[in-house]
Formats: structure tokens, C-alpha cells, sequence
């Protein structure tokens, strides 16, 4: 086979996952993208240098040799795949700036096995001695190769043959030299490279092994694991009489599973799949706790390492970003130590004067950080100080017997708390802070209360107070906290009614708006009208006055968190005709809507949902500082996270978890959580200062850690402009400007990121421009949910608007849910005004909507009445001839229609149809156009094929001229295909492979020659866009080529 000409498509950058890190020198990070090294400084945050070292394998390690004389160049052994090398980087260092140089990398080595670990080791232990590299294989092999040659000086295999997922290394010559094994057995085998015997077998995992890790002293090893646990084992002679060892500590604490770890003098660092790292420390009861916990991106961190003085961990993560921290000397607790929770106990009986026993804390409630209200069986309501022996009656009634419920204030009003405690004859008492009298007892209901709700109200000194009992309404009350010598003040607002079947779980209210949620995860909203805002009404004492407003809810979203309650509920931006809301449930997501009101009509959009816990969510709070904090529950662990900071503040193991009483608090100056354990009351108190982690700096900014979807190009003045967006629902734009001659700058550049759909987006389209200063997309997605934007572009800042969206409501089941799936759009025509495009849906729909730009309205034009593709269609394309606009489209079946859009309420029947282009789905379709008479359609499918075919117009006839398949270039199914120009085209496949073709045509047929093979390092590729001789293939991660001078000459 003769070669293939060198042209096509060269990379010349991206955003892929960071495989690999380590510290050069105290302020020097390398990295890996893919096959690309990068160096970092951390002083400047910049990248310095970068060269590819590996054209089609990624980098997993990456090693510095520490010994080196002056002035010479560092030496790094760099490996992945099969393949490692050594690579030298020239160092200058001054007072005020650091420059690197990769030079020209050398000879790259290969084996026959996959290389799970490497390790620099000396010849012997004379000072001249030749320096080697040790390599560990998937198959539980050694080799020991020279470093300049390659040549093999030795290879080694262990007595017991076994596939391995990780391995590490230890010692500084060949004879003490050893290798940790984690092997699909779920063990660790530690065996000796001289002798190849096993002379430690660790079980202990009950998942693959992922990672292993040796201390600097080579007394510990650590393992992690599939089972989400980080394991530490002894290695010391007179802990390992027998081969076989039990782990000596396990460490619980990410949600999934654990990549890396770094065992440091005073902490350990893991990586997760959660993405998070964790930092843990051994408390006062010799006990590893996670002292801080930080996020990094929505899935995968990959590597960590420290520098050489430990002050420093550098990670990255599955979106391709780059994160430095600072380790702490005195790192702040997020985890509560055992020995910090305080008991609240009850009193002796005698000194109540109760009969037999005081029975046990039915209920509680935190009035504030120094003490705690707490009902008990016996009738009594106490007020109890936190640590010490005092304690008052605040009330004995005999409805309190064997049922009570209370809540209390998260937070302080007016320098005071608020604790309620619900009765079973429909009484609430109401018991405030360093108040001595009596508490406010009224009948609000006609039977038991059954939920009790405490808010923070508008104004800075009362609370809003909801309660629910056996009728079908939830009534909204307000205390005012006493100021000054003043008495508080206990009123009544409105009735919010319920659904006819509806259970009350939640409510909140901030200016005009309301919000419940209920035990079947259903939403309402309520505008709060200006008489009830200003409503003034004292509660009668006994029995309830019923004549407070009936407010009805406005909207009604059911199973907003499936058929799980939705128990919190949060409402901020408020103003008299919009509000942001949040909402928790107990699916663990988070919910945002956004309400707003159009022409007098109040509409609910959900912009946002993700996941912060697999367990629940139960309570949202917005601080002072616009922090949103949410307190989740799995595996009866209480969490409270800063989401906007992607931060974990506190977490506290609870017995009883969600199903007990809990309440968190929270003031200016310490978090406190109270919940019940085995009968008893314990509290946990920490100065707010400890949740304050340290700053991070970013290194790199990343794109998506999970799969990205759509991508769109656009031409600026001075570049072009990259919009992506996929599975996490964002929409981000960047700007790229090829790189002139210098390596050392970013061409690839973070404007913009915002997120408004609820689900997956799986197309992006630019429209095309009027003006530099403003551009226009489309995106769509799951639940045929569909958004214009509005991008304004300046010199500093790129501004993103929302300019409209469709959102399908099922009356049966709420906004998008079993809608539709939009699986391609394609633009028909533009204008200043207005433009309009076609969209392809899952369940073989295909519409023509128009966007016009001044009202912001989309209207649905035209659609395919009889659904003639009778299956999901999977990919678009369009062309204009002349006055005419063909659309054409592919589904799963490996059917080709072209239709006449012509503006007809029904765009059928097609004008043209290819049955059997492929043999199953078109995944991606492109159209180019050669004059007024000729067109040429190229498609990729399911069945690794590319297929270009030709159309002829005669006379306004469209005919079907010839087509041409290629079945063997591809070795898996081929998810993106497109034109360059008249004369080449490429396609993507999941292969990772990007080949170019040139097309050759004459009279009666045409034809595809493959000129170039470009690897590509992205995974799962299912996003193409070409512009200008620039390719963006996108999937987990992305990358930018541009086109060699030379190939645009076929």
C-alpha cells in the first residue's frame, strides 16, 4: 500500500482531560492533555511551553529525575499506552520570572504490553552508576530498560499471573526493588522485581484496584478502589509476620470511585470520579477525617500531585482544567470529630417533680448556638443550655404527651432565634430567644399539626412561620422578634390552598412570590398580593381566626423531583414581576426556575438541574453573602454544601439520618447542628471561620467533564468564536485564535458559560451575522426544549441573554417530561429581522420554526403532518438553490429524504428519497452545493460507513445522479461528516480517527480518496464543526486543527 500523502488536519489545541501532573520545582507544573506536555507556571498562571510528545497515544505519567547537575537540563520520563520516552526541558530561573523550554523530544520507546507504571532506578548504588527505567506491565511483568537506548536490561514476572488496573513501584536499585500490583482480583500484591515472589498479599477491597501509592518512608502503602474507599496498609516487617494483610485503615467519604491518592507528612490527598479531591487528616482519636473537600469539575479528577515542600497540590480534571491549592499547616475541619459532639441530656425527674421519668426527647428545636429546646414524652417543653447543667420550663401541657414536633430558626432575626413546637390538638407554641415570659400558644388548627415550616421573613427582624394540619391548606403566619423592650408580635398573613390529595412539605416567601412544596414533588407558586404583604392581623389567642386571605397557587408543576417529596425550597432575585427559585428534593437534585411574568401571565421555567447528592436534599438557605447552602443526607451523613463555591463546608455523621429529628443553624459565627442518636440529643458546634476553605487558583479553565454534544464555529475579526454545549446542560463560548509561531499562548479562550436547560442539549447552530458586535444561536435538546441567544461581543466582556424559548408542558406530567427528544436543527434562511430553521424531534417529527427577533417569539410554520421517516430522525442539513430551500434528513433506519420547504403548512411529501443509504442510522449529513445544478450530499452512519452521493437539478427536477460507499476506512460507526470547500470533505468517527478525503466527480459517477488519517485524542467524538480551514471535533473534551497549506491542493 503506497503512503499516504502528509496532509490533512494538524491540532493546534483544546481542552482535554488532564491524565497527568507533577511538580517540576516548587513553582513549575507539568501536565498532560492527551499526547501534548504542558509547562505551568504557578507564579504568572500561565502556560509557558508545550510540545507533543505522543501523536497517537494519551500521557499517564509523567516522572521527574530529582538528580541532576547544575545547569544541565531536567531529565522527565514520560509514559502511556505502550509507549514512554525521555524528554528535557531547559530551565531559567530568575528573581522575578521563570522561563522553560521543552527541547526536541528524542527517540519514543515501545512494549509489548500496556505500561500501568514507571520508576527511575540506579544500575547499582555506586555514584557513577547508570540511570534506568523500570516499567510495570498489565500482566504483572517488570522490565527494567536503559534510559538512553531502550535496550532491556532486564525483565521480571511475578510467581502469580494476574491482569492488573495499577501498580507503583519502590526503591532506588534494581535489588530493592519492588513492585504493589492492584489487581480485577480486588487484591494487592507486593512482590519483589529480583525474585518475582509475592511477599505481601492485601485484601481487604471489594472492588478492582485503581491506584496505589508507597510513603516516602515505604512503611505505608495506600489502595483505591471501585468500592469508593482509599485503604491504608502497614508495610512494616512486624506488622506482615504472614503474607497476607488486613488493611489498618479505611477511609469512607467520596461518592464514587477513587482515582489517585498522595500520602504526605501531614495529610492525604485522594481523587475521585465525584469530582473532588479530599483532604484528610488524622484527628486527636488517631482517627483520618476529610479536613477540606474540594470541586473541581462534575466528574473525574484524574491526577494530583504536591510539590516538593508540600505546601502545594496541583490537580486535574476530566473538563480539562488545572487547579492549584495550598495545603494548609492547620487545615480547617469539614468533617465533625466524635469528640466534638455534645450530648444534651435530659434532666433528673425529681427536679421536675415528674412522675416515674422524664421519658425521652420527643422533639427539638436550636434557638441559637447556646441553646436548644426539646419536648419530651413526659408533657414538658425545656429550655436547655448546650454544655452545661442549666436548664428552665418553658411548658408542661398534657397534649404534649407522646407527641410533639418542633423546628427552629436557621438563622437569627433581629439578634434572635425562633423555635416552634406543634401539639396534638392543633396549638403552636412559639418560644424566642432570651425571652422569659410565658411562650405564645394558639390554636391554629382543628387537629394534630402535622408540619411546621420556619422561614426568614423580608424584613430583618420576624420570621415567617408556615403550619399544616388535617385540612387542606397551610396557613402562613409572621413573629416579630422583640426589639428595644418591645413585645413580640404574633400575625396572621393568608391560607396558601392545597391540591385536592396534596401533603405539605415545604414553603418559603420572599416579597410577591410564594412557594410549597409537597410530598409528591409537586410545585406550587403563589403571587403574594400587596394586602397580604401588608396584612396586619393579630392572632386571636385560642381558637384560629379564620378569616385570612385563601391564596390560590398561580402554578401547579407536578413531579418536579419524580413522585420523591420535595422537601426545600428557596426563592432569590426577586422583584414585582420575576424571581429566581430553587428547589430540593429527595431524589438528591436541585432544581432551578426561573418565574417571571408576560403579559400578566406568571410562567415557570425550569433553567437548571443537577444532582448534589445520591441521597436527599432536605434544606436550602440563601445567605446574606448570595451563597446558596444546601444540606443533603446519604447514608445517614449530614453534608452541608456551598454550591455557587462548589464547596463542602460541614459533614457530620448521623445515626438516625433524615428520618430523625436534625436542624442546622447558622449565625455570624459558627455552624451548629443538632440531631437525635440512639434517644439522645447531640449537638456539633464549629466557628464559621473553619468553612472558609483556601482560594484556588486555576491554572487552565476547563470545558465539560462529561460529554459534549454541539459545537458551533462563527468568524470574527480577529478569530472565531466556539460554542459548545452537551450532558450538563451548558452552553459555553469561547474564542480561539490560531497560535502565530509561539506554542507558549492559549489559543483557546473562556468568554462565556450559562444554563437554561433542564436536560441534555444536543445542537448548537449559529445564525448567520449582521454584525461584528452581536451574533445569534440556537440551541436544543431533551424535551424538545428549544432557546434562542442573543451573544454581544466586546472587547472585554462577552454577554450571553436568553432571546426566547419553546418549552413543551404535558399537561400530565409537567414542563418537558416525556416530551420528545430535538436531535438536529439546521438554518433555512436569515435576515435582520428574523430567520428560520428546521428542527428534527426523536419520535419522527420534523418542524420549520421562525424566530423573530423583535418580539422573541418562536412560531411553529410548517411540520411533516404524517411523520413520513416513521422513526427517529437523527441528523440535518439544508442548502439554498437559487429561491428554492432543500432540507434534507437521516434517521435510525439508513433513510436519506430531501423536501422542498417551500412554506407550506406540511412540508410532505419528501421530493426525493434514498432508502438503504446505510445500513442503519445516518448519524451526520452535509450538503454542498457545486452551481445552480449539481449537489453533493455526504453522510456517515451506524455501519462504519461514509457515503457521498450527487443530485442533479434539471429543469427544477431533482434526480438522483450516482453515490459512492466507503465500508472499511472507519473501524467503528461514524458520527460526524462535512465539506471543505468543493473538493474535500472529512469524517469522524468513534475510532478517534479524523480523515480527510478529496472528491472526485465526472459525468456519471463520483468517488472519495482518503489523503490523510489524523488521530484525535478526544473520546466518545459526536460533535464536528468546520469553518475557515479550522476543524472542532468535540466529545469528552475537545480539539483544534487546522487544515495544512498543502492539503487544500487535491
Amino acid at each position: 500500500m503506497d503512503p499516504l500523502p502528509a496532509a490533512g488536519f494538524a491540532a493546534t489545541g483544546g481542552r482535554l482531560p488532564v491524565t497527568a501532573v507533577a511538580f517540576l520545582f516548587e513553582t513549575v507544573v507539568l501536565s498532560a492533555n492527551g499526547g501534548m506536555l504542558r509547562i505551568h507556571n504557578t507564579l504568572s498562571e500561565k502556560c509557558i511551553d508545550e510540545a507533543t510528545v505522543f501523536e497517537h497515544a494519551r500521557i499517564y505519567g509523567i516522572l521527574p529525575l530529582r538528580r541532576r547537575d547544575e545547569g544541565q537540563p531536567w531529565r522527565v520520563l514520560v509514559f502511556g499506552s505502550k509507549s514512554w520516552t525521555i524528554v528535557s526541558i531547559q530551565l531559567n530561573t530568575s528573581s522575578d520570572s521563570v522561563h522553560a523550554r521543552v527541547l526536541p523530544v528524542g527517540q519514543i520507546f515501545t512494549v509489548v504490553d500496556w505500561i500501568k507504571a514507571a520508576h527511575w532506578v540506579c544500575a547499582d548504588d555506586s555514584s557513577e552508576a547508570r540511570w534506568l527505567v523500570a516499567l510495570a506491565m498489565a500482566h504483572n511483568q517488570a522490565q527494567i530498560c536503559d534510559a538512553e537506548t531502550g535496550l532491556v536490561v532486564l525483565t521480571a514476572e511475578c510467581e502469580e499471573r494476574s491482569i492488573l488496573y495499577a501498580a507503583a513501584f519502590t526503591g532506588d536499585t534494581i535489588d530493592d526493588l519492588s513492585v504493589a500490583a492492584g489487581t480485577v482480583f480486588n487484591q494487592v500484591l507486593v512482590w519483589r522485581v529480583a525474585k518475582g515472589l509475592v511477599e505481601r498479599r492485601l485484601v481487604g477491597h471489594e472492588g478492582v484496584i485503581f491506584g496505589v501509592f508507597f510513603s516516602s518512608d515505604r512503611k505505608t502503602l495506600a489502595s483505591v478502589s471501585d468500592d469508593r474507599t482509599m485503604r491504608l496498609w502497614s508495610l512494616r516487617s512486624e506488622d506482615c509476620l504472614d503474607r497476607r494483610v488486613e488493611p489498618q485503615d479505611t477511609l469512607y467519604g467520596h461518592y464514587a470511585r477513587v482515582w489517585q491518592c498522595l500520602i504526605l507528612e501531614r495529610c492525604i490527598v485522594s481523587a475521585s470520579e465525584d469530582g473532588t479531591c479530599r483532604v484528610w487528616q488524622l484527628d486527636g482519636s488517631c482517627r483520618w477525617r476529610t479536613v477540606e473537600c474540594w470541586r473541581q469539575c462534575k466528574k473525574n479528577v484524574w491526577a494530583i500531585a504536591a510539590n516538593p515542600s508540600q505546601t502545594l497540590v496541583v490537580s486535574g480534571g476530566g473538563d480539562g482544567s488545572l487547579q492549584i491549592r495550598p495545603l494548609a499547616k492547620d487545615p480547617r475541619t469539614v468533617e465533625a470529630a466524635d469528640q466534638r459532639l455534645v450530648p444534651v441530656p435530659l434532666p433528673p425527674a425529681e427536679l421536675l417533680g415528674a412522675e416515674n421519668s422524664m421519658g425521652h426527647v420527643r422533639a427539638f428545636a436550636l434557638l441559637d448556638r447556646n441553646t436548644a429546646v426539646i419536648a419530651t414524652d413526659s408533657g414538658h417543653v425545656l429550655r436547655r443550655t448546650i454544655g452545661t447543667d442549666r436548664f428552665s420550663v418553658s411548658l408542661a401541657v398534657p397534649e404534649l404527651r407522646s407527641y410533639a414536633m418542633a423546628t427552629g430558626s436557621a438563622t437569627l432575626r433581629g439578634g434572635g432565634g425562633l423555635a416552634a413546637i406543634g401539639l396534638r390538638d392543633g396549638s403552636v407554641a412559639i418560644i424566642l430567644t432570651g425571652s422569659s415570659e410565658r411562650p405564645l400558644v394558639s390554636r391554629l388548627h382543628s387537629g394534630p399539626v402535622q408540619r411546621l415550616v420556619i422561614s426568614a421573613a423580608c424584613c430583618s427582624c420576624s420570621f415567617d412561620l408556615f403550619t399544616a394540619g388535617p385540612d387542606n391548606h397551610v396557613l402562613w403566619t409572621r413573629i416579630a422578634v422583640p426589639t428595644g423592650g418591645q413585645k413580640p408580635r404574633w400575625t396572621i398573613k393568608a391560607k396558601l390552598e392545597l391540591p385536592s390529595g396534596s401533603s405539605f412539605a415545604t414553603a418559603t416567601v420572599n416579597g410577591c412570590w410564594a412557594a410549597v412544596g409537597t410530598k409528591k414533588g409537586c410545585l406550587l407558586i403563589y403571587s403574594v398580593p400587596a394586602t397580604v404583604a401588608e396584612s396586619d392581623m393579630d392572632i386571636v389567642d385560642g381558637l384560629f381566626n379564620h378569616s385570612a386571605l385563601l391564596m390560590q397557587p398561580l402554578i401547579s408543576l407536578p413531579h418536579v423531583h419524580g413522585k420523591l417529596t420535595l422537601s426545600a425550597v428557596a426563592i432569590a432575585s426577586v422583584d414585582g414581576q420575576s424571581c429566581t427559585l430553587y428547589t430540593g428534593g429527595r431524589d438528591g437534585m436541585l432544581n432551578t426556575f426561573s418565574v417571571h411574568t408576560d403579559k400578566g401571565t406568571v410562567k415557570a421555567t425550569r433553567t437548571a438541574s443537577e444532582r448534589l447528592s445520591f441521597g436527599r436534599v432536605e434544606q436550602l438557605m440563601l445567605t446574606d453573602s448570595h451563597s446558596l447552602l444546601a444540606v443533603t443526607f446519604y447514608h445517614k451523613r449530614l453534608v452541608l454544601l456551598d454550591h455557587f463555591n462548589r464547596t463542602e463546608l460541614l459533614s457530620v455523621a448521623c445515626a438516625g439520618g433524615a428520618n430523625k429529628p436534625w436542624q442546622i443553624y447558622r449565625d455570624a459565627e459558627c455552624l451548629l447542628v443538632g440531631f437525635m442518636q440512639g434517644g439522645e440529643l447531640f449537638t456539633y458546634q464549629r466557628p464559621l471561620e473553619e468553612s472558609v476553605q483556601a482560594p484556588c487558583n486555576r491554572l487552565v479553565d476547563g470545558v465539560s467533564s462529561v460529554d459534549i454534544r454541539a459545537a458551533d464555529l462563527s468568524a470574527t475579526g480577529d478569530g472565531l468564536l466556539l460554542a459548545t454545549a452537551g450532558e450538563d446542560c451548558y452552553l459555553r463560548i469561547h474564542h480561539y485564535r490560531a497560535p502565530l509561531g509561539s506554542a507558549t499562548t492559549d489559543a483557546l479562550r473562556f468568554l462565556a458559560e450559562t444554563r437554561r436547560h433542564a436536560s441534555v442539549i444536543r445542537c448548537v447552530a449559529f445564525i448567520p451575522s449582521y454584525s461584528q458586535s452581536t451574533r445569534y444561536l440556537l440551541t436544543a435538546g431533551a424535551g424538545s426544549e428549544l432557546r434562542c441567544w442573543r451573544l454581544d461581543i466586546s472587547d472585554r466582556c462577552t454577554n450571553l441573554v436568553d432571546w426566547g424559548a419553546v418549552l413543551p408542558v404535558n399537561p400530565k406530567y409537567g414542563v418537558e417530561r416525556d416530551a420528545p427528544r430535538i436531535m438536529d436543527i439546521a438554518v433555512l434562511f436569515s435576515a435582520r429581522e428574523c430567520f428560520s430553521f428546521a428542527a428534527a424531534y426523536s419520535d419522527a417529527s420534523l418542524c420549520i420554526w421562525r424566530m423573530d427577533l423583535a418580539s422573541q417569539q418562536f412560531t411553529c410554520v410548517a411540520e411533516d403532518l404524517d411523520r413520513t421517516h416513521k422513526c427517529c430522525i437523527l441528523s440535518l442539513a439544508a442548502v439554498s438553490i437559487g429561491s428554492r430551500c432543500l432540507l434534507f434528513s437521516g434517521a435510525t433506519n439508513g433513510q436519506l429524504m430531501v423536501w422542498d420547504v417551500d412554506g407550506k403548512a406540511d412540508i410532505g411529501p419528501p421530493v426525493l428519497v434514498f432508502d438503504g443509504l446505510h445500513q442503519s442510522g445516518i448519524n451526520a449529513l452535509d450538503v454542498h452545493k457545486l452551481g445552480e445544478s449539481q449537489i453533493l450530499v455526504i453522510s456517515g452512519g451506524d455501519d462504519n460507513s461514509v457515503a457521498l452521493s450527487t443530485i442533479v437539478i434539471d429543469e427544477g427536477q431533482l434526480m438522483h445522479s450516482s453515490i459512492c460507499r466507503y465500508t472499511d476506512t472507519h473501524a467503528s460507526s461514524v458520527q460526524c461528516v462535512g465539506f471543505i470547500g468543493d473538493d474535500m470533505a472529512v469524517s469522524v468517527s468513534t475510532d478517534q480517527r479524523l480523515v480527510t478525503w478529496s472528491i472526485s466527480l465526472d459525468s456519471s459517477s463520483c468517488s472519495l480518496n482518503m489523503l490523510h488519517m489524523s488521530c484525535i485524542q478526544v473520546a466518545d467524538p459526536s460533535a464536528l464543526s468546520l469553518l475557515d480551514g479550522v476543524a472542532v471535533v468535540a466529545g469528552i473534551g475537545l480539539q483544534v486543527f487546522e487544515l495544512r497549506e498543502e492539503a487544500r491542493v487535491v
